[in-house]
């Protein structure tokens, strides 16, 4: 008797293993499908997504004040055109009020770089700056035009962004609607999302739910109070250079807005809200021989706005961003530098996306494993 027998397969195996591969083919087909279009809408809705995704920040912002309205017995459709009338109101106040304030001052500012750029003080200023840098680095030089250039872009650019507002307002109006029905009607959406989930899951997607909006939520709010508090402190510390050191640095109100929003961005944004107070002082004490003397005030700047940045990393980020997603310093530098190809709403959003997505991954993760599916 041999003792290799022949192996027979049953034709029903066969074709149940055609069928098998066969439906294997056409999830796979139509999976590319659905891929390519989603690739080729995407441009289409991509505005759409942008809006949703700020009007879903703005909802995050504001829901536990439109909460707090509707524990104290208040509807929360009422609670919420409360909210947003006292909203309608600062921000129309500060329109009228406000913006032509600050197109005046960058409108002074943008003249005075112009009218100085021109003149052989800023040439004697960049001589004596580059003969001090020069004692450590040889070969480095700043060109004048290029200094003068930049300067007059940065507030050129500040200007425009300012006077075109108006062109914005349909994109703000259409954002703020939007976030009026999420505040409205959000916990009614979100119950139903959830309850569309299978019962095995549903546990899994209460703990996303909770855990993404408890990190938005106190990462938003936190970077929100800490760049009031560094627009304050900013408004504060200049007018006391001006007051006791007399540095003639103009449109502080401006700079120090400047520097509280460019404080949301980690890392770059601190450097970037003292640039504009630099170039201002360098520019208005033009032909001054005490401002010359103490090198523009330029230190002074610099020591004040790291102040600044003591006060709010040890004092106001700890106590407002407690709650905020905790990652190492490199994590949160290679995200900005990946946000930084979307602009500086790319580089705001890099952290939280990030961290975002690390908590539904590893809710995900625990979920299937407690159901034993990996």
């Amino acid at each position: 008797m041999s003792n290799h027998e022949s192996v027979t397969i049953a034709p029903q195996s066969v074709r149940l293993f055609h069928q098998s591969l066969f439906k294997t083919l056409v999830y796979f087909f139509l999976l590319i499908l659905v891929l390519a279009g989603a690739y080729k809408a995407f441009p289409l809705v991509v505005d759409a997504l942008f809006l949703i995704v700020i009007a879903a920040i703005l909802t995050a912002v504001f829901n536990p004040l439109v909460d707090r309205l509707e524990s104290s017995g208040l509807k929360r459709i009422y609670g919420t055109l409360l909210m947003f009338g006292g909203i309608f109101g600062i921000v129309g106040l500060g329109v009228i009020k406000g913006i032509p304030t600050l197109l005046a001052e960058i409108t002074r500012i943008k003249d005075v770089i112009q009218q100085n750029a021109a003149t052989e003080s800023l040439d004697s200023i960049l001589g004596d700056i580059n003969a001090r840098i020069a004692e450590f680095v040889p070969s480095f030089q700043l060109d004048p035009d290029l200094i003068s250039s930049l300067s007059s872009q940065l507030f050129s650019q500040l200007g425009s962004i300012l006077a075109g507002a108006l062109d914005t307002l349909a994109t703000i109006l259409f954002i703020l609607i939007i976030t009026m029905f999420f505040l409205v009607d959000g916990k009614r959406m979100t119950k139903k999302l959830i309850g569309m989930v299978p019962n095995r899951y549903f546990e899994m997607s209460l703990n996303i739910t909770y855990k993404t909006k408890k990190q938005l939520t106190n990462f938003l709010r936190g970077q929100l109070l800490a760049a009031l508090g560094v627009a304050i402190q900013s408004f504060i510390g200049l007018n006391l250079l001006n007051l006791i050191f007399d540095t003639n640095i103009s449109g502080v109100v401006l700079i120090s807005a400047i520097a509280g929003m460019a404080n949301m961005i980690p890392f770059v944004g601190p450097f970037m809200g003292m640039v504009p107070a630099i170039i201002v002082s360098l520019f208005n004490n033009l032909g001054d021989p005490v401002a010359a003397s103490h090198f523009y005030y330029i230190l002074h700047i610099i020591v004040m706005f790291l102040i600044v940045q003591m006060i709010d990393n040890n004092v106001i980020s700890p106590i407002v961003v407690s709650g905020s997603m905790e990652m190492h310093p490199l994590t949160v530098i290679l995200l900005i530098l990946v946000g930084s190809q979307m602009g500086v709403l790319g580089m705001f959003l890099a952290v939280p996306a990030w961290g975002i997505s690390k908590v539904v991954i590893q809710e995900v993760y625990q979920g299937l494993k407690g159901h034993r599916l990996i």
